[in-house]
Order: C-alpha cells, then sequence, then structure tokens
C-alpha cells in the first residue's frame, strides 16, 4: 500500500487525485508546515528534501516532485488510461504539458505565494510576488492556447493533465478574474470538479489538519485509506 505525505492544498491534491480516480488503496500522514513538521528529524529521516508531497512505495523507498508522481502512479496502473503509455502518440504532447506545468506553473506560485523565500531583501517583497502573479497569469495564457480538447487538454479525453492543471488554478488569487479570461480552462476545471473521485480529495484539502506538537506525533496521525465507493477507472514542494 502506499502512503502519501500530504498536507492542505499542496501539491499532494494531484497525486490523491490519481489515486482516488484509479481507485487504489493508500494511507495519508498529514505534515503541517506551518508547525514545520517538515523540517523535524522524523520526516526528513524518512523524507531527505523535506519538501510535500511524498509518496512512500509498497518497498518502503520514498519518492518526491507531484508531477514525478503523477507519472509513476499512471505508469504503474496503465489500467487507469491517465498517463499515455511510450508508444502512445500523445505522450510527446502530454510530457511536455505536465513538465510545463511543474516547472513553470508550479514553481512561479512559489514565488507569488511566498515572495519572501526568493529575495533578500524583506522590504521589497511587493515587486518580486506582483512580478510572479504577472507571470502566473501568462502561464494560463499559454495553457488556454494549449487545450485541444473538449473539455479536456487532450483530444483523448481524461488523463492527468487535467487534474494537474485544477490542481494548479486552485492556487490563483482570483480565480473569477481567471476562468474569464480563459474560458477553455475554466471548461477543463469544472469537468474536473465535478468528477466524484477529485470532490473527495477536495473535502480532505478543505479541512484543517491536525498539529503534532511533537515528531512522534507524525506516525500517530496515519490516516488509513480507501475509496470508500467504486467511482473511478480502477506551498509545499514539488
Amino acid at each position: 500500500m502506499y502512503t502519501l505525505f500530504w498536507e492542505r492544498i499542496s501539491g499532494a491534491m494531484a497525486p490523491q487525485a490519481m489515486m482516488e480516480e484509479m481507485d487504489i488503496a493508500y494511507e495519508k500522514i498529514a505534515i503541517d508546515m506551518a508547525a514545520n513538521e517538515h523540517r523535524t528529524e522524523a520526516y526528513l529521516t524518512q523524507n531527505p528534501t523535506g519538501q510535500v508531497p511524498a509518496l512512500k512505495l509498497d518497498d518502503g523507498r520514498i519518492m518526491g516532485e507531484s508531477a514525478a508522481i503523477v507519472m509513476f502512479l499512471g505508469e504503474q496502473h496503465p489500467e487507469g488510461k491517465l498517463v499515455p503509455l511510450p508508444g502512445d502518440p500523445e505522450r510527446p504532447a502530454f510530457l511536455f504539458w505536465l513538465m510545463y506545468m511543474a516547472t513553470s506553473g508550479y514553481m512561479t506560485f512559489g514565488r507569488s505565494c511566498h515572495p519572501e523565500r526568493h529575495t533578500t531583501d524583506q522590504d521589497s517583497l511587493d515587486p518580486v510576488r506582483l512580478a510572479a502573479e504577472a507571470q502566473v497569469d501568462r502561464f494560463f495564457d499559454t495553457l488556454e492556447g494549449a487545450v485541444v480538447g473538449n473539455p479536456y487538454f487532450l483530444p483523448s479525453g481524461f488523463s492527468a493533465l487535467d487534474i494537474y492543471l485544477t490542481m494548479l488554478t486552485t492556487w490563483h488569487a482570483d480565480k473569477t478574474a481567471l476562468f474569464e479570461s480563459n474560458p477553455k480552462v475554466a471548461r477543463l476545471c469544472a469537468a474536473v470538479e465535478a468528477r466524484p473521485a477529485y470532490q473527495r480529495v477536495m473535502q480532505d484539502h478543505h479541512l484543517p489538519i491536525r498539529t503534532a506538537q511533537v515528531p512522534e506525533a507524525i506516525s500517530a496521525r496515519v490516516m488509513s485509506h480507501r475509496s470508500q465507493s467504486g467511482h473511478g477507472a480502477a506551498a509545499s514542494g514539488g
């Protein structure tokens, strides 16, 4: 069984939605980054990067980076048909746009949400934040032109790209304006947000997680999770 290290409204949304869509059994361990749980020895021993999300595999190995986890899950569970496999004509486009979302969009949100981490001048945070917000809007303008399916990103239909893109819009400061300017992105996100699997994930992410007082409390907060229904086909870190 997989174990997902997660935090509310973090990059864990996409891997969790993947597992919900494919009806994969997994556990969740909440990491409260505001309480610096990601810097505790208990967490760093398992994930030296100190980032969220992270996924523990059946054999105990840990992997991080949301896009990498998404790729891994899709390839390990091809019956879910969420990641085009080698030889699929849509795979090059899938890889291109997933990496663009992860390296351009995701990282830019890091600057807009946490400008203090991206300058040594703590009296000049607004220029960093405003520049990042402008770049975020250009990022979504690019994706608006890249969506070629209806309502989903790829012509073949629903994929992990749709999950990842919808996750990114969650962090936008003005989703109403975002969707008014990008109707294809708005239509795509509405379709994803209507899916029962994604709705189950967001029930978790719109609720506060408990705060641990000591590192040992991390292991005590493992929440065994299994998709409760048969639906589906089968600033954190990266």
